[in-house]
């Protein structure tokens, strides 16, 4: 058993990032095979031209939305920094009425509450300053490293499926040959079986949330309604996290400023994002991934702190293939 664990982490940790390209070109060629086979025959032109014009027609449509999206993204951030001396002088405003109920329900004057949160805020700003300005050109340069890795990633899972499609069905014939090819085989379709329900109900779910807050968010006229919808959909997903950690804040500073509606409007986003999700998650996850979803969010959980934020695909995964891989191999008999 110790033997299982430690392989699927050593496996998820460091070898399955480094084949995510090649492992999303075989996914997007085993999809593609049936269809392209079937246009080589009508057509008469080689299944590997019409992977390469799948491939580039997703390729590019992929980009124009996320383009698109990022766009609208980047002007609703920009109107936002735009009226950020306004919320600074708002903030400052709100610190002066709390300093000014402390004086009147402890007797601590007003002036040196005040003198003591602004040296506190200072000390933390000064301190997230230095520390940034120190680490900040290696920052930069992950960045970049990031943004290479990931184009370059794209385009070798581009190359790779078209490949793949090209020569699939003489490597699943020599993939036969192996000796424990059955097994492996029965753990793989199990696990797709199992993560791709629970991948699909996680989208799901997260993209009805998503749409949940921006709806709301838009009809209560809010102007940053598309990046703070989906925002909070994503966080949603995140176990303790929840959208609480947003909306509950919000409604009390909308209070304490007095617009009831905006208030109102930001805790109706919290319940119903909370019933969909009850509602939901037992019929998605429970029934179609075959376990309690107590037992998913404690892998997404542990996943959280073992892989970092990809724990939360990879925790669910690798506890389903330790799972699986006992089962074959009869480990848990």
């Amino acid at each position: 058993m110790i033997g299982i664990i430690a392989g699927v982490y050593v496996g998820l940790r460091y070898i399955f990032p480094v084949m995510i390209p090649f492992f999303i070109g075989w996914l997007m060629a085993a999809w593609m095979y049936p269809r392209v086979c079937m246009l080589e025959r009508k057509f008469k032109i080689k299944r590997s031209i019409w992977a390469g014009v799948f491939m580039s027609g997703a390729a590019v449509l992929t980009v124009f939305l996320l383009y698109k999206i990022g766009v609208v993204c980047a002007d609703q951030i920009a109107a936002w920094m735009e009226k950020y001396p306004a919320f600074e002088a708002y903030c400052g405003k709100l610190m002066r009425k709390c300093c000014e109920a402390v004086e009147n329900t402890t007797g601590i004057s007003q002036a040196r509450t005040q003198t003591f949160l602004m040296d506190c805020a200072e000390k933390i700003s000064d301190a997230c300053i230095s520390g940034m300005g120190s680490k900040m050109f290696f920052k930069v340069i992950n960045w970049a490293k990031a943004m290479v890795l990931v184009i370059s990633g794209a385009v070798i899972a581009v190359i790779s499926g078209v490949l793949f499609v090209k020569d699939l069905a003489e490597i699943r014939k020599q993939l036969r040959t192996f000796r424990f090819y059955p097994k492996w085989r029965r753990v793989l379709l199990r696990l797709k079986e199992t993560g791709a329900a629970y991948m699909k109900a996680q989208v799901i779910i997260m993209a009805v949330i998503a749409a949940i807050c921006v709806g709301v968010l838009w009809i209560m006229k809010n102007p940053y309604y598309l990046v703070l919808g989906i925002g909070l959909g994503v966080m949603d997903a995140l176990p303790v996290i929840g959208t609480g950690l947003v909306t509950y804040p919000a409604a009390i500073i909308f209070f304490l400023k007095g617009d009831l509606v905006m208030a109102a409007g930001f805790l109706i986003i919290e319940l119903l994002t909370s019933v969909v999700r009850e509602l939901m998650e037992p019929r998605l996850i429970g029934k179609k991934v075959g376990t309690y979803p107590v037992v998913i969010m404690a892998a997404v959980y542990v996943g959280l702190f073992v892989f970092g934020i990809w724990g939360f695909v990879l925790g669910p995964v690798a506890l389903l293939l330790i799972y699986s891989i006992g089962k074959e191999w009869d480990i848990w008999d």
